[in-house]
């Protein structure tokens, strides 16, 4: 009998050795580039069925496949490429491919499947090679050294005001501390702190005002010498965005942001949970929003056509594992109790859902939604359009057909939504973002682009008015309209985003701040924290629009933005001594309402990628909200201010991540 059972568990373990050995795999082999910057790629396949799939995802590179290629790399759209493999029976298969150099690791391809006719989708385990002997520029060590003396009250942000005394006194428990109320004009977000020998007091004239002195309080040693500390903020929009719509981000999670945001006084966060690769709010009128639109499945073929029956083609990602970032959704109360929770830590929440562009989400929930009801009033595109275009993210159908009167009855379906949801929640809605940007050049076709963009604004206010909230959007929402519907725009704005400023757009938040609008800054250049640290082969973003990070965050001068990129996108000094010449000067620095943050998804897989790209490369940004008007005649200045900062950063918030368990850059 023992000698059964040990036989049987020798060839079960050899069964399973074999098995494992004829599993299919792939590998990815990483080419030297040439002297053009091209490199030959290589993915080697192996045990992959005859007639099998291949599908994965990539950063899209242009791709050129050499004349003897074995098989072909196909495209579908957005990140998503397959390879059908041929009558090979089970060989080891090569395809050699042409594109630029890998910038990052993170920009190789990942999330292979295979696919079969018949059988359940199977995720293939992908070994890489990497040529690991690159060399790549780093910021010199000397801009990361802590050497200013940290003071009680040094923290982040910076306090305006602190006059210390002689001595040393025990900070009171903060109950013991007597609160006044002021009676005073002060801006708001105002408060005050006297720490003395006698008496302890906090003043402030509203709810902002205290709940931020009772953070600074909090951050104090329990032992300093007596003190006086006076501050406010500088701008009144100080915000976050954080895109949960390309890679989600569980409730807990946000509300361990939350926790730190409120730290750095940050007021707004930003969510941009809808958007082409998924949609992750509870709409229970239209439940294929997230029963489809939060999932993720492989195209499937019919007719000689890919299509998307149960889910969303894969996300950036490239997986159609339920567990992994791509996937996800929050419930009606998850998102109330989001909402409270920043309300307790003063951050009101501002939703986005992003249209007439970046839609693919919603219009093929949509287009689930109608097979299962029948009911086509809440179709998004029309099946006969004869649009040809790509968006940046390399969609052709995310365009919203803003002629059909079901966009206007699904956008008020979810402006009801948002409405009810912080009725109930017992917070303020601020506005509703409605996007606005990036639809590609294409769209509409046969039709005037200037009158189904004015079309669109002008019907999306109608629904506003009527539902008494405010909109924002991203700056495209204030272009290529008529100058009668951009008059009636302006007053119905609570904030308008300011986020390409490069090139010939530098001037754009200025522009926009001179005509009326209500800008937020929101430049790439200073602001876009997805943009990689640096070009290290390890990190995780993208490099558009060069290089952030927490020095070129805290370098932001809101109110004197051409001084604000110090830097060139491969990180060379720029002359800035005639850098406003010739250009747009802010003539109305009261419509300046806003300083925000962004942080794209598209390359981050987990929380540790988010925290990581968020801590500390944010925080600059944070105190730029806070003390929007630095002074730094010469470079010295600079220097001395920044190391003053990151002697802050070091002390007193790299030892808070660590204890945390916080994944960030450490230098």
């Amino acid at each position: 009998m023992k000698t059964l059972n040990l036989f049987t568990g020798i060839a079960a373990m050899l069964l399973v050795a074999a098995c494992g050995k004829n599993e299919p795999s792939v590998t990815w082999i990483e080419g030297q580039a040439d002297e053009n910057g091209k490199a030959v790629h290589e993915i080697v396949l192996k045990n992959i069925p005859a007639g099998g799939r291949v599908w994965f995802a990539r950063i899209p590179q242009q791709i050129t496949m050499p004349e003897d290629a074995t098989a072909e790399i196909k495209f579908y759209k957005g990140n998503s490429y397959y390879i059908d493999v041929p009558q090979h029976e089970g060989k080891e298969l090569s395809i050699k491919y042409i594109s630029e150099l890998l910038p990052r690791k993170s920009w190789a391809p990942e999330g292979f499947y295979l696919q079969q006719d018949g059988k359940q989708d199977i995720a293939i385990k992908a070994e890489y090679k990497f040529i690991e002997d690159k060399t790549w520029t780093e910021p010199a060590a000397e801009w990361f050294t802590h050497t200013y003396e940290v003071m009680p009250a040094d923290i982040i942000p910076s306090v305006k005001v602190a006059e210390y005394g002689d001595g040393s006194v025990t900070k009171p428990d903060v109950s013991m501390v007597k609160i006044i109320v002021s009676t005073q004009p002060h801006p708001q977000g105002w408060y005050k702190i006297s720490i003395g020998q006698d008496e302890t007091s906090i003043e402030a004239s509203e709810e902002d005002g205290f709940y931020y002195a009772h953070n600074t309080y909090n951050q104090l040693p329990a032992q300093l010498p007596p003190v006086v500390i006076e501050d406010w903020p500088d701008i009144q929009y100080r915000g976050f965005m954080l895109d949960v719509a390309r890679n989600f981000l569980p409730k807990e999670d946000v509300m361990k942001l939350i926790d730190m945001l409120a730290r750095y006084k940050v007021n707004y966060l930003h969510l941009h949970f809808i958007d082409d690769e998924g949609w992750r709010l509870e709409i229970p009128e239209l439940p294929e929003l997230t029963t489809y639109a939060s999932h993720h499945a492989l195209p499937v073929e019919k007719d000689g056509k890919l299509w998307e029956p149960e889910a969303l083609m894969p996300g950036t990602s490239g997986s159609i594992d339920p567990a992994a970032s791509g996937t996800g959704f929050y419930t009606q109360e998850d998102f109330k109790e989001i909402l409270r929770y920043a309300w307790e830590r003063r951050i009101r929440v501002l939703p986005e859902m992003d249209t007439p562009g970046h839609s693919r989400a919603a219009i093929r929930a949509m287009e689930a939604y109608e097979r299962r009801t029948g009911d086509n009033s809440y179709r998004l595109s029309n099946p006969a359009d004869s649009s040809k275009y790509c968006s940046a993210q390399h969609f052709d159908d995310n365009v919203l057909d803003v002629e059909y009167p079901g966009v206007y009855k699904f956008i008020e379906c979810i402006f009801d939504n948002f409405i009810k949801l912080y009725a109930e929640a017992g917070v303020p809605l601020p506005a509703i973002h409605v996007g606005g940007d990036e639809v590609p050049n294409g769209a509409w076709a046969g039709r005037s682009r200037l009158e189904m963009k004015d079309l669109f604004i002008r019907r999306v206010m109608d629904i506003a008015r009527a539902k008494g909230v405010r909109l924002a959007g991203w700056q495209e929402i204030t272009q290529g309209i008529k100058p009668e519907t951009a008059e009636a725009l302006k007053p119905m704005l609570f904030l308008v985003n300011a986020w390409s400023t490069r090139g010939k757009n530098e001037q754009l938040p200025y522009k926009l701040a001179n005509e009326g609008y209500p800008t937020c800054l929101s430049n790439v250049g200073n602001l876009y924290i997805d943009l990689v640290y640096s070009d290290g082969p390890d990190e995780r973003g993208l490099t558009w629009g060069g290089y952030v990070d927490e020095r070129k965050t805290f370098a932001l001068q809101p109110f004197n933005i051409y001084e604000s990129v110090r830097w060139n996108d491969v990180d060379t000094p720029k002359d800035l001594s005639n850098a406003s010449e010739g250009k747009t000067l802010l003539q109305n620095p009261s419509n300046i309402v806003g300083v925000q943050v962004q942080l794209w998804s598209e390359t981050y897989r987990n929380f540790g990628d988010f925290t990581y790209n968020i801590f500390p490369k944010a925080i600059g940004a944070f105190e730029r909200g806070w003390n929007a008007n630095p002074s730094w005649p010469t470079e010295e200045d600079f220097r001395a201010a920044w190391g003053r900062f990151y002697s802050i950063l070091a002390t007193k918030e790299f030892p808070l991540y660590d204890a945390q368990g916080l994944r960030y850059k450490k230098r």
